[in-house]
């Protein structure tokens, strides 16, 4: 049996990946452990040093994962920066930045990069489109998902998951785990 780490201190992501990566032969442990996060154009180069990080450092097989938000009025604003961002200027500053913005389109961008000491890691990422709503709304999950809306739904992030009905777009795990029953 191959256990692979999947470096996060946020719970939730280790769920999320644990269902998607049920995979036989492969045991998929926690490494609660924070990681250095470039300063990056997106989130899959973020994904990739990190993982690479994080594989020398502890010499074992990781996954990483990252997440951003590139919103298109705002040049990609906050992009791979989201996290950062969120906790400085929370949802109303997200709504603020908004104000008088025509073009409220913007995408999720999941990166996720696997990777085994002394090699390269091997990046898979997919984008989730949709929109920014012109107001907060709903009460779960992150400061962003009260304002993002994914295309072809009518509620935000937030809303979805005060219902127990928001998916995410996985095709990233889709990909990490086609490459990973390939491996050997």
């Amino acid at each position: 049996m191959k256990k692979i780490y999947f470096v996060t201190t946020n719970n939730y992501k280790f769920k999320k990946i644990s269902l998607a990566l049920d995979i036989q032969d492969i045991v998929l442990v926690l490494l609660s452990e924070e990681t250095p996060e470039i300063q990056a154009a997106n989130n899959q180069k973020v994904a990739a040093f990190s993982a690479e990080w994080a594989a020398s450092k502890f010499n074992i097989p990781v996954i990483k994962e990252d997440v951003g938000l590139y919103i298109d009025a705002l040049k990609g604003f906050p992009g791979p920066y989201l996290n950062q961002i969120e906790k400085w200027i929370e949802t109303d500053g997200f709504i603020k930045l908004m104000n008088d913005k025509e073009n409220r389109s913007a995408y999720w961008e999941y990166a996720i990069s696997y990777c085994e000491p002394g090699q390269s890691p091997v990046t898979f990422y997919t984008h989730q489109k949709g929109k920014i709503v012109k107001e907060a709304r709903g009460k779960n999950g992150w400061y962003a998902d009260k304002i993002f809306i994914s295309e072809g739904q009518n509620r935000t992030i937030a809303e979805l998951r005060d219902e127990g009905k928001y998916i995410r777009n996985e095709n990233h795990y889709i990909k990490l785990k086609q490459y990973l029953q390939n491996l050997e």
